[in-house]
């Protein structure tokens, strides 16, 4: 289990220890004590930042929390969701950020680091996504109460994380042909349909008690209650729900029939668009699903393929993350050096390929053939979809290494079943990551000592 991979941590005791040491610092500072002649006035404390969360050996305080605050109810605002009790809306991005915190202890812990660099592409390609520019993108932090310093940080913290995701999470995802095949050849796929869900979490411990769960059990039926009295979904997802997209009004996304769990499916496939599923009992905690839209799906027929080739340097116990990531570099310096000749820029890759990579592809000078949507891991793909024809792609980090990449050429083509192929196994990692996902945050959780100050 995944209790076992993150014994890493350091014991209870000394972070308690530590905590304690904490919460016995002052956490004022006194005014300068007058002078002979000057007034006998008592100084006053002044607070300078208060303390709200103890997580581990860090700290959460009420301007951090102040500030993503702020950040949530714009994007909550953007979304037309209200937030309703302010107070389950406080405790809900506590809540988030703790589990933050949590996750970007461990990543540092497992040597997980985002440079300086990885930050600026990040935040260039959102300026290009909403067609800004670097000084509009900071006037419109500015307009938010958001400095630019805070909001590098924060992009920082999110690549972090998603590293140390894609490490435990996505890169133990397995998807075989079998899988695929059953559903490609079901009665369910001949006629699939595609449910737009939100859902509330009631999740509960791994080694919880009869007890524990059983009020959790009438939690979630008094969730369920309040729903169908009438109460809006997003607001109760905020002040109940422990999933992951709890402040997004715990919206799913679209998913499909064909791979959504069949006992979740069950229950939502009775349910007109509005409705909500009665409490659903699975493995990490009680879910109660919302319908938010239904649509059929068309057969496609073009699928665009990708020719790729790329050269892997693997991450383990012999070659540290630093050190794969220089050679990938130094690889990569080697091959663009002849860019202005294409067939001797072409012949350097194929050799380095075979010299270095520790993929199999390496005995065809880093050759995979013609790939599509949903055949790699996201990280491999979007690299795929975005790099020129003919150019090396820079150095990315995926959960078997560091890789870099060249498309070769690409074609539409007329294959509506290589199409389907590739968004069932899509669906089924997207329903498989979902799933590991929120048991992987429950377990990191457990491990953790996280300690909320009394307001």
């Amino acid at each position: 289990m995944l209790k076992r991979i993150f014994l890493i941590i350091i014991t209870t005791l000394t972070v308690r220890s530590f905590a304690q040491g904490l919460e016995s610092a002052n956490l004022i500072r006194q005014e300068s004590s007058p002078t002979i002649g000057e007034s006998s006035i008592l100084a006053k404390p002044i607070v300078v930042n208060k303390i709200i969360a103890y997580v581990n050996k860090r700290i959460i305080t009420a301007n951090e929390l102040a500030v993503q605050m702020q950040q949530a109810r714009i994007n909550l605002a953007q979304k037309g969701i209200p937030i309703g009790n302010e107070s389950d809306f406080r405790n809900q991005v506590l809540d988030q950020m703790v589990m933050q915190q949590i996750q970007l202890d461990f990543a540092n812990k497992s040597g997980i680091k985002t440079s300086d660099s990885e930050i600026s592409d990040a935040i260039s390609a959102n300026e290009q996504a909403q067609h800004i520019t670097d000084a509009q993108m900071q006037e419109k932090l500015a307009q938010n109460g958001i400095s630019y310093q805070q909001f590098r940080q924060q992009i920082g913290d999110q690549i972090t994380i998603e590293k140390f995701k894609q490490r435990e999470v996505d890169g133990r995802i397995v998807i075989n042909d079998d899988e695929i095949n059953r559903i490609l050849n079901s009665e369910t796929y001949k006629n699939k349909i595609d449910y737009h869900l939100s859902d509330i979490m009631l999740a509960f411990p791994e080694q919880a008690t009869q007890d524990l769960i059983n009020q959790k059990q009438q939690l979630a039926d008094q969730v369920y209650t309040l729903l169908k009295q009438g109460k809006p979904f997003e607001q109760l997802s905020i002040k109940y729900s422990s999933a992951p997209n709890a402040l997004n009004g715990g919206d799913l996304g679209w998913k499909s029939n064909t791979t959504l769990p069949p006992l979740i499916l069950a229950q939502i496939s009775k349910l007109k668009t509005g409705e909500v599923s009665p409490v659903i009992k699975l493995p990490m905690g009680f879910f109660i699903f919302k319908l938010n839209g239904i649509k059929q799906h068309g057969s496609p027929q073009i699928v665009t393929q990708y020719h790729v080739r790329h050269i892997l340097i693997k991450v383990n116990e012999l070659t540290g993350d630093d050190e794969a990531q220089h050679k990938i570099i130094e690889l990569r310096n080697k091959i663009i050096q002849y860019a202005n000749n294409p067939q001797q820029e072409s012949a350097e890759f194929v050799n380095l390929a075979k010299q270095y990579s520790e993929d199999a592809s390496s005995i065809k000078g880093g050759d995979i053939g013609w790939v599509s949507k949903g055949d790699t891991v996201p990280k491999f793909e979007q690299t795929v979809f975005t790099t020129p024809i003919g150019q090396i792609s820079q150095p990315i980090r995926t959960p078997f290494g560091w890789h870099i990449l060249e498309v070769l050429e690409t074609k539409e083509t007329n294959l509506a079943n290589a199409k389907e192929k590739a968004e069932i196994r899509q669906g089924l990692r997207d329903s498989k990551a979902q799933m590991l996902y929120v048991e992987w945050i429950r377990n990191l959780r457990e491990l953790a000592y996280v300690k909320i100050n009394n307001q």
